[in-house]
């Protein structure tokens, strides 16, 4: 009876024990919705092209989403360009998925490339950014990269998983692993600005000066 008695209590002590690691993550929570929608409400977009047609001048961003200082340099240099020219008309991007690591295409890189197919790939990548800092802790997950995906307005998520076994999602990423190839840059985020008067290439993080200089020199 007694052995009967200290067993039972120890499942007990077990089952409580798990349940309490269990819980002891926390889950994901997706943030900056809002904010984002804020950004790009309203700006025509059309697949890796956030801007109006008629802009005179695009600059093609060439970043990677899973690179942690990226997301620095997107928040600090590119989101101004979103809220400013881009916003205003004068001004389309561009974004180039840029494999910085070897170890080959990172997961985020694919579900942002599917989500361009409803013309939502810059509302993934502003996201993905915002919440980079919750990847290492999960990892770029298929759950966590649902979870951006369903932060999206009016995004079809079903639809979404369809296009990310599109073979056509890997065939853009590897043209954009090609561009960045053919232009040499150092592992860091660059940029191609691109106008009636001539390209202008700027390499390691160029600041968001030196890309408004370039815009003025091309247009």
């Amino acid at each position: 009876m007694v052995v009967l008695v200290l067993a039972a209590l120890l499942l007990i002590f077990v089952i409580a024990s798990l349940s309490l690691d269990e819980g002891d993550e926390e889950p994901v929570e997706i943030t900056g919705a809002d904010e984002v929608q804020r950004q790009l409400g309203g700006i025509p977009q059309d697949g890796a092209v956030l801007g109006s047609s008629e802009a005179s001048v695009t600059v093609q961003v060439f970043s990677d989403l899973q690179c942690v200082p990226c997301a620095d340099y997107q928040r600090e240099t590119i989101t101004p360009l979103i809220e400013g020219p881009v916003r205003d008309g004068d001004l389309k991007l561009e974004f180039h998925h840029f494999q910085m690591a070897q170890s080959g295409f990172a997961n985020a890189s694919f579900g942002a490339v599917a989500a361009a197919e409803q013309d939502d790939e810059w509302q993934f990548i502003q996201l993905f950014f915002i919440n980079q800092d919750e990847a290492p802790r999960t990892g770029a997950t298929d759950e966590f990269l649902g979870q951006i995906a369903n932060a999206i307005l009016n995004f079809n998520v079903e639809q979404w998983q369809r296009d990310g076994d599109d073979p056509a999602v890997t065939e853009t990423l590897e043209a954009d692993d090609e561009l960045a190839a053919e232009h040499r840059f150092p592992a860091e985020p660059a940029v191609v600005v691109e106008g009636p008067r001539g390209d202008r290439e700027l390499t390691e993080s160029p600041s968001l000066e030196r890309i408004e200089a370039a815009i003025a020199d091309v247009r």
